[in-house]
Parts: structure tokens; C-alpha cells; sequence
């Protein structure tokens, strides 16, 4: 079955065929449009054949003819005068195929034109199958590999390439652009089939769009065009969550365009059920998170035992997925327990001595940051609270790895020392409550803190 050809089979008119063209991208619902499409053979059983390649156009320049720029072609412009500049010498800097051809190891591979890929959100994979450049886009603020801008299939001898809607938001004109863009998309076709009646030319070229037409009885029909394409994006962001708006304290819906804490700020409060995700991809130091992978990744975080509280912006710069795994832990707390004596003191009033306001947990994670931040992390050392024993046992023993500083130092006929030794030695502790244990972890991070405090 052929997608686009069993279709275009049937039309009867040059407006059709165009119509029909415009609308895979009109209709197209999906987060990839199509960006290079071959499809059939002319020269074979079939005889017929549909190409279709995308190209960007600046906006100020008209389609005057077909054929834009040559297929997957990639090149410095060549004309000599800068100063004798002309629509050809316009063409030639300011349209551009979109998929463009690399020389790999003596193979000519398909690729996405350089000139949209000199940005941090692009990154390569590698060479696919001695086919096209595997490449991934990531749109978020927190890095992740991202998603896959060229989607590739094969059937038969048909080949289709669909590109990532969402990255050529960087360039490509849509409503709702958040920044001002210069280019429009332009499909360049060719569609040719021995076996159809001539067809009614309907279609009447203009800026918008030209096509040349031609029937003969022994080479059948022969179309190609180049057309300007609508391009539709909507990034749905809008998160079911509920936010605790900063000013009025009431709760307003999720504003997933809020990064920077300069417009409305609120806040989003989550489950300790939620630490248990975030944890797997980060580290939670004093007030913020710090991403495992790329640490120099932050957010802003309130870690509250039973809660963790981001800023809206904060919380807006979380990876989409993380976010999916978590917003189902979003809660609104029955008191006003919102935001550490720490965070209020950094955020609200700006003061340079925020760190002194830290819990004792927060305080000795401040100072392991400052001090031995690689050594900790090497030791996957978090600063959670203890869900149990083996939990308490594990970091008051990654805590003595990385300071050197045992329980033995302290007053070991103290009962609260003891026991955090029994713990420490894996020797049982009797029944524990959590709320305890909590507190035999938050007088631990405070007497090792005391300890490292005077440490140059």
C-alpha cells in the first residue's frame, strides 16, 4: 500500500493534488510532520512516483518558480558581489532545504540541513544503519537526551522521513510563537505517473505557490511544484496540578510559561511519595535538587519530610516525563507550612546569610556541598529522611566514610548515641517510631555539622 500515491491516483485536478499536499500538514495532529517523502518508481512495475522534500523560505521572499533550491543540497552561496545583491542572490542565502546529504565513509547520508543544529538543544547520536544522523532535541530546561528529530521508516522501496515539530519551532512561523521567527515552510514536490489522464489545471499560481503541469500520451503526467505549507504547533503544558498562588494564597491553575519568578510566583507542593521518584534523578542538598546526570542542573526545593514545595518556576523547569510521574502526588496542605524559615530568607528577603536558617539536615548537606560535594555524590549521598533503620544505617555510615568522623567521638553513654550506634552496626533497635527516628537523624546531621563547621 502506498500512503500518499494509492490517493493521488485518484485526483483529477491540479488544485486537488495541491489541496491534497497542503493538508498532510494542515491535518496534522501529530509531533512529527513529514519532511521527506519517496515514494513508488517511475522507471519500473509501478510508473509512477511521488517525492516531496520540506524547505525553509525567509518570509519577505515570494515563490516565483519551482524548485527552490536543488535537492538536499547544502552550500555556501557562491555569487561574488555583496554589494549587487538580486531576488537570485537572495534566494541563494535565504532558502534552504531542510534535509540535506552527508558524505560518511564514502556513503551519502541523510542529515538535518547544520545550519539548524549550532544550538545546546541539539545533540548527536551517532550515524543510524549508514543511513541519516541520529539526533535528539531537547526543549526543557533540565537536560535529558530528549526526543528524536528525525523519525525514519522503510517499506519496500519507500522511504519516509518525519521531523520533530517542536524543533523546528526555532525557526518556523506558527501561531502562538513565543519568539518572532523569519522562516516559512515550502514543499517541494514532484509527482509523476505514466498511467494518468490528463488533468484539469485548476490551481493558479501565485507568491504562495507555483507548480509546472505537462501530459504527454508516452510519459504520462508529470507535476512538480514548489508550495508554501502550513505549519501547526501547540505546546498543551498545562499541567492538572493545583498551585498555591504567592500573593493572594488562593489556588489558581498551573501557568506553564512561568521560568523566571518575575511574574505571578506561587507554589506546588507534592507528596513524600513524590521524593521517592525525584530521588532516583536527583540529589537533594540543603534547598535545591541537583540533577545526577549534569550537575550543574539545579531547582529550587523545600524538603519538608512529609512534603517538598517548588516554586512554580522551579517546577516548571522539570522534565516533562518527571513531572507525569509525580503530579499525581500534588497535594494542598491543610496548614500553612509552605515554604523553610531558609527559603523564605533567600527568596522573600533576599538576605546573603539565608544558610543560617537551614534545618540541621539542610546545614550539614550546605556544608558537604560546599566542602566535599564529588566525594559525596561518588557515595550517592542524599539528604532524605530515613524511611527505616537500613536507611538511617546507610547514610550515618556513608556520613563516617566521607568525614571521617564516627559516632565513637561523641559520649557514648549518651542513649541517643548509643542507639544511633546499634543502628549504625546493624545490631537491631527495638520498635522505632518514624517521627523518632527523625529526630535521631535531624540531632545526627546536627552534631556532625557542629563538628565540620569549623573545618577550613
Amino acid at each position: 500500500m502506498k500512503i500518499y500515491l494509492d490517493v493521488l491516483q485518484k485526483l483529477t485536478n491540479t488544485k486537488d493534488i495541491v489541496e491534497f499536499i497542503t493538508n498532510i500538514y494542515e491535518n496534522s495532529e501529530e509531533i512529527y510532520i513529514p519532511a521527506l517523502i519517496n515514494e513508488g518508481n517511475f522507471i519500473g512495475e509501478l510508473e509512477a512516483d511521488f517525492y516531496v522534500k520540506l524547505v525553509l523560505k525567509h518570509k519577505e521572499l515570494p515563490i516565483n518558480k519551482t524548485w527552490l533550491i536543488n535537492n538536499l543540497q547544502f552550500s555556501l552561496p557562491t555569487f561574488f558581489n555583496i554589494r549587487e545583491l538580486d531576488e537570485d542572490n537572495n534566494h541563494e542565502i535565504f532558502i534552504h532545504n531542510l534535509i540535506v546529504y552527508k558524505n560518511y565513509r564514502n556513503a551519502s547520508i541523510y542529515q538535518v540541513n547544520p545550519l539548524l543544529t549550532a544550538t545546546e538543544s541539539y545533540e548527536e547520536e551517532g550515524v543510524k544503519n549508514l543511513k541519516y544522523v541520529e539526533a535528539y532535541f531537547n526543549d526543557e530546561y533540565q537536560s535529558k537526551k530528549g526526543s528524536l528529530i528525525l523519525e525514519y521508516s522503510k517499506k519496500g522501496n519507500n522511504e519516509y522521513f518525519n521531523i520533530l515539530k517542536s524543533f523546528l519551532t526555532q525557526y518556523v512561523i506558527y501561531e502562538g510563537q513565543q519568539w518572532d521567527s523569519a522562516y516559512e515552510l515550502v514543499a517541494e514536490f514532484e509527482y509523476r505517473n505514466k498511467n494518468h489522464l490528463p488533468l484539469t489545471e485548476s490551481y493558479v499560481n501565485s507568491s504562495s505557490g507555483v507548480i509546472d503541469y505537462y501530459h504527454s500520451d508516452k510519459q504520462g503526467l508529470y507535476l512538480r511544484g514548489s508550495i508554501k505549507v502550513p505549519f501547526k504547533y501547540s505546546k498543551s503544558s498545562v499541567r492538572s496540578i493545583k498551585v498555591i498562588d504567592l500573593g493572594t494564597h488562593e489556588l489558581r491553575t498551573h501557568n506553564p510559561d512561568h521560568y523566571n519568578g518575575d511574574t505571578e510566583e506561587g507554589f506546588v507542593v507534592f507528596s513524600k511519595k513524590a521524593v521517592d521518584i525525584l530521588q532516583e534523578e536527583y540529589f537533594f542538598y540543603d534547598i535545591e535538587m541537583i540533577e545526577k546526570k549534569y550537575i550543574d542542573n539545579t531547582v529550587l526545593v523545600d524538603y519538608l519530610g512529609d512534603r517538598v514545595v517548588f516554586w512554580e518556576a522551579e517546577y516548571n523547569k522539570l522534565p516533562s516525563q518527571l513531572k507525569d510521574k509525580i503530579d499525581k502526588y500534588n497535594i494542598v496542605p491543610d496548614d500553612n507550612r509552605i515554604i523553610s524559615k531558609a527559603m523564605y530568607s533567600m527568596q522573600l528577603e533576599t538576605s546573603w546569610h539565608w544558610d543560617k536558617d537551614l534545618e540541621p539536615d539542610k546545614k550539614l548537606a550546605f556544608i558537604v556541598k560546599t566542602k566535599m560535594f564529588e566525594r559525596a555524590i561518588d557515595m550517592n549521598l542524599n539528604f532524605i529522611y530515613p524511611h527505616d533503620t537500613k536507611d538511617l544505617q546507610k547514610f550515618i555510615q556513608q556520613i563516617e566514610n566521607l568525614t571521617q568522623i564516627t559516632l565513637e567521638e561523641f559520649n557514648t553513654k549518651a542513649k541517643e548515641v548509643s542507639l544511633l550506634i546499634t543502628i549504625r552496626d546493624g545490631n537491631g533497635a527495638g520498635n522505632i517510631t518514624e517521627k523518632y527516628m527523625e529526630e535521631l537523624y535531624l540531632k545526627y546531621c546536627f552534631a556532625i555539622g557542629e563538628k565540620l563547621g569549623g573545618i577550613n
